[in-house]
């Protein structure tokens, strides 16, 4: 067992870094992650290696493994951090009015369109000195990013997620298309003439299907976009001054509406695009978090763009 005197030794930072390396097992990740230099990573576990007399973590090429005592001590540790958290969040009542508390969504770039303005506006509102950071989602480092408190929330398409993430329906959008108002096919628009059509598409990626795409291959359709960029604004443009299409979720057709554009419905009855919003349930107790997914959940409903 732990003695007295070395448990004295033990410092809240030493714990912090510990969570950050089980979570990242990278050195350089950790450094980043907490905003301190891979020297200071690097000596606060000497430090507590020092103090439990076992090395916790070894090196295995470019990553950090954790020792069989590790993996027995890891989940005691994470538990208490949690705890911590969520008492510290407790202790005070959020007053949206006063805080500054900053707070980090986590979505692809082309939802910002139909999130950010009318989230925004109402915080200007209601807290008007909370910090919001939109930053571009990493599916893969999503648990971890949410456990670390890198992300504060997340906003993805629906899919399955497990336990310690929860999630609620944000929004439930129709497919549109949009056009150039003089492009021919505002005279109508059927099957034929959409597969036959121009395409440009909206992802992150440099290549394969999009979200729509998908969709109708699901169809059994095949439709190609000969053209592909990163977010809506600049497809809308680019439409607004070719004969392309743009098939896109309802909310943002709306948010990128121009006069010499027109919205039409998409012709295949597509499944609506869910959009979904993902918390820790650990964070579950902290008021303000709390809060402002409250606020996300009810805003989108009652501004009418769950459709």
């Amino acid at each position: 067992m732990l003695e007295s005197r070395q448990f004295e030794k033990l410092d809240l930072n030493l714990l912090k870094v510990f969570e950050a390396l089980w979570q990242h097992r990278n050195m350089t990740r950790v450094a980043e992650a907490l905003h301190i230099t891979p020297s200071a990573v690097s000596h606060a576990m000497r430090r507590f290696r020092d103090i439990l007399g076992d090395p916790l973590f070894v090196k295995e090429k470019q990553s950090m493994l954790p020792t069989a005592a590790c993996e027995r001590l890891a989940p005691a540790i994470l538990n208490a951090l949690n705890d911590i958290r969520k008492a510290l969040g407790e202790f005070t009542e959020f007053n949206p009015l006063t805080s500054h508390q900053r707070f980090v969504i986590a979505m692809q770039e082309s939802l910002e369109l139909g999130v950010l303005p009318t989230l925004l506006s109402k915080l200007e509102k209601v807290a008007p000195n909370v910090q919001i950071v939109s930053t571009r989602l990493h599916r893969d480092a999503m648990l971890a990013d949410l456990t670390n408190r890198n992300l504060h929330l997340v906003i993805d398409i629906g899919r399955a997620v497990a336990s310690p993430i929860s999630h609620s329906l944000l929004r439930r959008d129709t497919y549109r298309v949009v056009m150039n108002k003089h492009n021919p096919l505002a005279k109508g628009l059927d099957k034929r003439k959409y597969v036959a059509a121009r395409h440009i598409t909206v992802s992150n990626r440099a290549k394969g299907a999009s979200v729509e795409e998908i969709a109708l291959q699901q169809l059994g359709v095949s439709r190609p976009a000969l053209w592909r960029c990163q977010n809506y604004r600049a497809a809308a443009d680019v439409v607004a001054n070719t004969n392309a299409l743009l098939t896109l979720p309802g909310s943002v057709a709306d948010a990128v509406s121009a006069p010499n554009l027109i919205s039409t419905k998409l012709p295949y009855g597509l499944p609506a695009l869910e959009t979904h919003l993902y918390w820790h349930s650990q964070q579950e107790g902290e008021a303000g978090l709390m809060w402002l997914k409250d606020l996300m959940l009810h805003l989108f409903a009652e501004s009418g763009l769950t459709r």
